[in-house]
């Protein structure tokens, strides 16, 4: 019978915009490929592009499971009037499972984004239904959603936070304001690999 498995990362905090156009995001590796976590549990490169491209009709769908809770709650269905987090994207990159959230506009997210603008970092949780052998290795695996939490167990998912601050011509040039944006995140995130590559090796 298949259990609930949940796992540990900690991506990026972005923000766009300033006041209370203020918006938060929260961006890179949501999970790791081929490699033992803190929790003992290896979940493979097959496993995950499955899971990830059976994700991406959740993202166009408007199901339910696009959405994340604080913490996690120990049941299998996701509780829309208890989200925190709206998943934007879910893609595969090298050896980890990429993603970007934007957090929502409600009493508990808004706890989360004064703990961000406080220093405080957050994490983000697989949680799936799935069995794991004597191994570690995780099989059986079906991903229903992404959680927001307090505590990373994926040893490569340890990032620094960044912000980046819109100019006020926003609301005239949105489009190509965000794809600069979007340059420089990704630009951002190719160098902190890099620089761990270096350092590692």
């Amino acid at each position: 019978m298949a259990k609930l498995l949940y796992e540990y990362h900690e991506p990026s905090i972005i923000t766009e915009g300033t006041g209370s156009e203020k918006k938060y995001k929260i961006g890179g590796i949501f999970s790791t490929i081929g490699q033992k976590n803190k929790n003992q549990r290896v979940y493979s490169r097959e496993l995950w592009e499955r899971e990830v491209k059976k994700y991406q009709d959740v993202l166009t769908s408007g199901s339910i499971n696009r959405l994340g809770e604080w913490q996690h709650p120990e049941r299998a269905t996701v509780d829309p009037m208890s989200a925190v987090i709206a998943i934007n994207k879910l893609y595969i990159e090298g050896d980890y499972v990429m993603g970007e959230a934007t957090l929502l506009d409600n009493p508990k997210a808004n706890q989360l984004k004064s703990l961000i603008d406080n220093g405080i970092k957050i994490s983000v949780s697989s949680r799936g239904l799935g069995d794991v052998n004597a191994q570690g290795v995780v099989t059986d695996f079906n991903l229903i959603t992404y959680d927001v939490v307090d505590n990373p167990s994926d040893y490569n998912a340890t990032m620094e936070g960044f912000v980046t601050e819109s100019v006020k011509s926003f609301d005239m040039q949105g489009n190509e304001i965000k794809a600069k944006e979007k340059s420089e995140f990704k630009e951002i995130l190719e160098f902190i690999r890099d620089l761990k590559w270096k350092l590692e090796n």
